[in-house]
């Protein structure tokens, strides 16, 4: 199943209040949507970036991005927490 996260830019809405592209104002800040499949429920957005095999990285959850506003290829997501 595609799910949309943002990559949140850091950008203060109020500073620069200015969208482009796929940008979206959320929370105060400029976020860019972005979609991946088959993330399970939990897990949390780490960052993103074009190599698929970072070292140090094994344990986390890394996806190809699928569609949105982000132009890095890959987003690496934490597990989810076990209950």
């Amino acid at each position: 199943m595609k799910r949309t996260f943002y990559f949140n830019t850091g950008v203060k809405f109020a500073d620069y209040p200015y969208l482009y592209g796929q940008q979206v104002e959320r929370g105060g800040t400029k976020q860019i949507p972005f979609e991946c499949e088959n993330i399970p429920d939990g897990a949390t957005f780490k960052f993103a970036c074009d190599n698929p095999n970072l070292e140090g990285y094994e344990g986390c959850i890394i996806a190809p991005i699928v569609g949105g506003g982000l132009l890095s290829k890959y987003a690496y997501f934490t597990q989810p927490l076990k209950a």
